[in-house]
């Protein structure tokens, strides 16, 4: 019997561990954007998948609001493909380190689309209340994990960060942007690309 409530226990802790660890990982991504340290941010983000997932999200609005979407039917995909790549530049001028820190501090970073600013907020320095709203905010999936920010806005608002354990460390991976957002993105887009 004590046996079986060891074994259950370590799993209770295990899973309490597993529930916990991601928002270690994102507290380290804020404690590197409010020091403005580029190289431990650069620990913290894999800058290649962050890339193509706001180039993919900003290609798929620019489709949309252009009205080509509807015309490529089920050639969208490889269109947003081959769209990503003709939006890459501009996003890898973006997406560096130094101008994230900046993004992720809610300044304005300028680029050859226009200005570009996250209003996220600052990133957790959590308390018990700010990590137990911040986790009623957040997804998981085995080696994913999702979170809502800023906690206190709507979800149409809110900027979806996507983290995934990489070498057993949790690294933002990708930045969901709000409707809105990538909306203007997109129309910078279309003025520059009709």
């Amino acid at each position: 019997m004590t046996r079986f409530i060891s074994v259950v226990l370590l799993l209770l802790v295990l899973l309490v561990g597993y529930w916990v660890w991601p928002f270690f990982g994102l507290q380290a991504l804020g404690a590197a954007v409010r020091s403005g340290d580029a190289q431990a941010l650069s620990e913290r983000v894999d800058f290649g998948f962050l890339r193509r997932s706001l180039a993919r999200q900003i290609i798929h609005s620019y489709l949309r609001i252009t009205g080509r979407e509807s015309k490529l039917g089920p050639l969208g995909a490889l269109a947003s493909a081959v769209g990503a790549s003709i939006v890459d530049p501009w996003v890898s001028q973006i997406i560096n380190p130094e101008n994230l820190i900046e993004l992720l501090r809610g300044s304005t970073v300028q680029s050859e689309l226009g200005a570009m600013s996250f209003n996220t907020g600052e990133l957790p320095n959590f308390s018990l209340s700010a990590g137990w709203n911040a986790w009623l905010n957040s997804e998981y999936r085995l080696d994913h994990f999702l979170i809502g920010w800023p906690i206190n806005t709507t979800p149409t608002e809110q900027f979806r960060l996507r983290m995934q354990l990489i070498a057993w460390h949790w690294k933002l991976t990708g930045i969901d942007l709000p409707d809105k957002l990538r909306d203007q993105f997109a129309r910078e887009l279309a003025k520059k690309y009709p």
